[in-house]
């Protein structure tokens, strides 16, 4: 199978793998953030080409607790970012670190975590009016927070869903809604109260979760380890089978997803373990085109964004390199 040609390749100026990262626009061009194992964060302007690390005030630099080891670091695995007051935030949280929040720029530290708080799964921007909000799914449930360290954390109700590894948000049809998924998926609308919808897949577990739409008709899209896709509607009235059987092509698991819309056409981009990326039309329930090519090693993280007036796809992974893909192109 031949490689199909991208619009961008960037390797990050480390050994380590991407293992998550974020979009943000900065003065009308995409600013890309990243995560690896090594723990340190690297910022990448796709078009300058230039790899900027970025170092931030250790999470618990001001805890007596952590008096005793001068030497720790960070330990960030997902990470979410946002522009507030022309500044770009920073949040993130890891397996052995609660949800903080940093000045990217200047690695100051603006609301940070204490020993013994949830350790984090995956943290999302919360999208909608209003002042700027994040949200993480931990082992105690979903949370939404600001800016502010006394501005309190709120935990979404019924948000008990084992294993949360995943968490997303986006604004649809004027709605704020955020999804997580773990052993099933959770729908809030953040102007209500209570969980808006569950879903259940087949088989598995969830690894990746994304709200979109299919014309006026919300969807939630998940990525269920065994390899399947499925697609919910959140319209009033609908029940909790999915809206087309699930979508398979992935030779193994899907490890990243994220939505586009690209003209009228609502899509999904997955990641794999096969080292591909594959595209869904998610009105169809098919896919569009050749699984694309060109990762050496597992795709961690896939995100959408818009690059000189084009809707594109990220991927990244185990291979350390940033690949932006040209949806237009790939799905006319």
């Amino acid at each position: 199978m031949s490689v199909t040609p991208v619009l961008l390749s960037s390797q990050i100026p480390s050994s380590s793998p991407v293992i998550d990262l974020a979009v943000v626009e900065v003065g009308g061009v995409p600013l890309v953030v990243c995560a690896g194992r090594d723990d340190a964060v690297w910022t990448w302007d796709p078009q300058r080409d230039l790899w900027q690390k970025r170092p931030l005030t250790y999470v618990f630099a001001h805890d007596p607790l952590a008096a005793g080891y001068p030497d720790a670091e960070n330990e960030l695995n997902s990470l979410a970012a946002a522009v507030s007051g022309g500044r770009v935030l920073l949040a993130a949280g890891g397996h052995e670190q609660g949800s903080a929040l940093w000045d990217l720029e200047s690695g100051e530290l603006l609301r940070g975590a204490m020993y013994g708080e949830p350790y984090v799964g995956s943290i999302a921007t919360v999208k909608g009016e209003g002042p700027q909000r994040f949200v993480t799914g931990t082992d105690a449930g979903v949370e939404v927070w600001g800016l502010s360290a006394e501005e309190p954390l709120v935990e979404l109700p019924d948000s008990d869903i084992h294993g949360i590894c995943t968490v997303a948000a986006a604004q649809i049809n004027g709605r704020s809604l955020v999804v997580a998924g773990g052993s099933d998926v959770g729908v809030w609308d953040l102007a209500r109260d209570g969980l808006l919808a569950s879903f259940y897949p087949d088989d598995g577990s969830i690894e990746a979760v994304a709200v979109s739409q299919i014309a006026d008709r919300p969807i939630v899209v998940a990525a269920a380890d065994p390899g399947q896709v499925y697609v919910w509607g959140l319209s009033e009235g609908e029940g909790d089978e999915p809206i087309c059987d699930p979508i398979v092509g992935h030779e193994g698991g899907v490890s990243a997803l994220a939505a586009a819309m690209v003209g009228d056409r609502s899509l999904a981009v997955t990641g794999g373990a096969d080292a591909t990326v594959r595209i869904w039309d998610l009105a169809e329930g098919a896919g569009v085109g050749a699984p694309l090519t060109g990762h050496r090693g597992g795709v961690a993280v896939v995100r959408t964004t818009m690059l000189s007036g084009r809707e594109v796809a990220l991927s990244a992974g185990l291979d350390g390199v940033i690949r932006v893909w040209d949806l237009a192109a790939l799905v006319s």
